[in-house]
C-alpha cells in the first residue's frame, strides 16, 4: 500500500471516529457548562451538575439496579443460549431450524405486546408471582438477547469442523463436554465476546421493558434519564455521560475477562 492510500485510509477512519465521538463529547461538555447557546463552546465551566448528580440517591439506586439487572440477564442468557446454541449445532441439527426461527421470533412481535404478556404470565395467575421484581425484566430481556448469541456463535461453529473436532477428541480418550469446554469454546470466544457485549448493551439501555414492567417500583438509569428529560438539560447530560462510562468499563471489563479466559486455556 502506497503512502497516498495509507494517508486517505487513516483520514477515513479520523472522520469516522470524530463523527462517532462529537455527539457524546458535546453531551460532556454540556453537562460541566455554565452556559452555552449561540457558541461553539460553553461560556464557562463546573462541577455542579456533576455534584448534583453524584448526590443523587436516585442515581445511585439507578446505577445499583441496572447492574444487578444487567449481570443477571448476562449469567442467565449465557447459561441458556449457549449450551443451546452448542447442542442444537452438534447434536440435533432439526432443533437447530426452529432455533433459528425462535431467536427473531421475540423482534417479530411490538415489545408494548410481549410486555403486556409478561405482565400476565408473572402476574400470579399461573402460580408465579414475579411483577414489582427486577427479576420479570431479567427473564423479558433472556429471550431478547438469545439471537445475540445465536447468530455470531453460528457463524463461528460454521468455520470450526466441530465433529471432526468430537471425533479427534474422542479417540484421544476425552469427553464431549471437555472437547467443548477445552477446544470449542476457546474457539468461538469472540462470538461469545460479541453476545455477551450485546446483551450488556441491551439489559442497561433498554426503555421500554423497564418502563412497562417495573417502571417507578424499580427505577433503572433509563427510567431517571426519562424522568431528567423533563427537568434541567445540564443533569441530564451529566447522567448521559455517566451512562456511557458505566457501558464502556463494562464492556473492557468483559473483553480482558474472556482474554484472560482464553489465555488459562
Amino acid at each position: 500500500m502506497n503512502s497516498a492510500a495509507r494517508y486517505r485510509d487513516w483520514l477515513l477512519i479520523g472522520v469516522l471516529v470524530v463523527f462517532q465521538t462529537l455527539p457524546v463529547i458535546a453531551v460532556a461538555l454540556n453537562g460541566v457548562a455554565t452556559q452555552w447557546a449561540g457558541t461553539i463552546l460553553p461560556a464557562g465551566y463546573t462541577l455542579e451538575w456533576v455534584k448534583a448528580i453524584a448526590i443523587d440517591p436516585r442515581f445511585v439506586s439507578a446505577v445499583g439496579h441496572s447492574l444487578l439487572i444487567s449481570i443477571a440477564t448476562l449469567v442467565l442468557s449465557a447459561a441458556v443460549a449457549v449450551p443451546a446454541v452448542l447442542a442444537a449445532h452438534c447434536y440435533l441439527p432439526a432443533l437447530d431450524r426452529w432455533l433459528a426461527a425462535l431467536v427473531v421470533l421475540p423482534y417479530a412481535v411490538p415489545g408494548v405486546v410481549l410486555a403486556v404478556g409478561l405482565l400476565r404470565l408473572y402476574a400470579g395467575n399461573y402460580g408465579i408471582v414475579l411483577t414489582g421484581t427486577p427479576w420479570i425484566l431479567v427473564f423479558g430481556y433472556v429471550p431478547l438477547g438469545a439471537s445475540f448469541y445465536y447468530v455470531p456463535m453460528k457463524n463461528s461453529l460454521r468455520a470450526l469442523a466441530v465433529q471432526d473436532i468430537l471425533d479427534a477428541g474422542r479417540i484421544a480418550g476425552a469427553g464431549d463436554l471437555s472437547i467443548l469446554r477445552r477446544v470449542v469454546l476457546p474457539s468461538i470466544a469472540p462470538a461469545l465476546v460479541v453476545g455477551l457485549v450485546m446483551n450488556f448493551a441491551l439489559a442497561i439501555s433498554e426503555f421500554v421493558y423497564a418502563n412497562l414492567l417495573v417502571g417507578g417500583v424499580y427505577p433503572t438509569l433509563q427510567i431517571l434519564m426519562n424522568v431528567l428529560n423533563s427537568g434541567s438539560g445540564h443533569l441530564l447530560s451529566v447522567l448521559i455521560t455517566a451512562y456511557f462510562v458505566i457501558v464502556w468499563f463494562a464492556t473492557g471489563v468483559l473483553l480482558a475477562s474472556t482474554s484472560r479466559y482464553r489465555e488459562l486455556q
